[in-house]
């Protein structure tokens, strides 16, 4: 899932996931995931190195979002 700069419009969007800096997440500013954006990798040819771990509360999120995306119960 790409991970993008937060903005008011994208925060918007029932799908992305508002995901705050906290040390654990490896992030440095207030960003979105953007399930529309979900897409299969190649984690061995394009993960250089993993940046953090989401907290259980974004993961729920991200969960509920990507349901409505795939139309899953």
């Amino acid at each position: 899932m790409p991970i993008t700069q937060w903005s008011e419009k994208k925060s918007q969007i029932v799908t992305n996931v508002e995901l705050e800096p906290p040390t654990e997440n490896g992030l440095t500013k207030r960003s979105i995931a953007d399930r529309l954006q979900t897409r299969p990798i190649d984690h061995q040819q394009r993960l250089v190195r993993v940046r953090g771990e989401l907290g259980v509360d974004a993961l729920a999120k991200v969960d509920r979002a990507l349901k409505i995306v795939f139309s899953l119960t």
